[in-house]
């Protein structure tokens, strides 16, 4: 009768495994919990002519997958208002005087680089309640932690008309921890010790 050693055996099914674990851990990671974040530090007058801002603080930690911007802002002449959402050392125009003649307020507004219509669309009108894209893309924002201040400055352009900003947030989207903890249990998977003939 011929032998076979159990050797190869115990090598394949350790790679297997580590296949197995590795692929597990790497479609988990694709996994994102979204949370919203709203600033309390509202409301803030949009004085005429004038450039505001408004704060808020994420003081958890995550890799930004996905990010939306939430508004509402009371304003008579949207066409005055300059919108750019800033964290760290990047800054994305959300709207640049947008609004018409007479186009008043962002009322429920969402800015999500996903949606259907742009800001800047033609046949969008104020008070932009729903979704639509910014000017510039929140995806650049992707990649960044999370963590620390978010800033939205509004800047009134033209005299006659001023404003409030009621309130705003971002909603974000993170790997889920339990994901994160996968991966490195793929990782692991691929240092499973393999049994050598003696």
């Amino acid at each position: 009768m011929i032998s076979i050693p159990a050797e190869p055996i115990v090598h394949l099914t350790s790679l297997c495994l580590s296949a197995a674990i590795f692929a597990l851990g790497a479609a988990a990671a694709q996994a994102a919990v979204v949370t919203t974040y709203t600033s309390t530090r509202v409301p803030v007058a949009i004085c005429d002519t004038c450039t505001v801002t408004s704060t808020l603080t994420v003081d958890s930690h995550g890799r930004i997958l996905d990010v939306d911007a939430l508004l509402d802002i009371t304003h008579s002449y949207d066409a005055d208002l300059v919108l750019r959402l800033s964290h760290g050392a990047t800054t994305v125009l959300l709207a640049n005087r947008q609004g018409g003649s007479g186009g008043a307020n962002y009322t429920g507004t969402v800015f999500d680089d996903q949606a259907d219509i742009g800001i800047d669309a033609g046949y969008a009108y104020a008070p932009y309640t729903g979704s639509f894209r910014p000017e510039e893309a929140l995806a650049a924002f992707i990649g960044q932690d999370i963590f620390g201040d978010w800033t939205l400055t509004v800047t009134d352009s033209e005299a006659g008309d001023a404003g409030t900003i009621d309130a705003w947030g971002i909603s974000a989207a993170v790997p889920e921890p339990a994901s994160l903890a996968l991966v490195g249990l793929g990782l692991l998977g691929l240092a499973v010790p393999r049994r050598r003939k003696a």
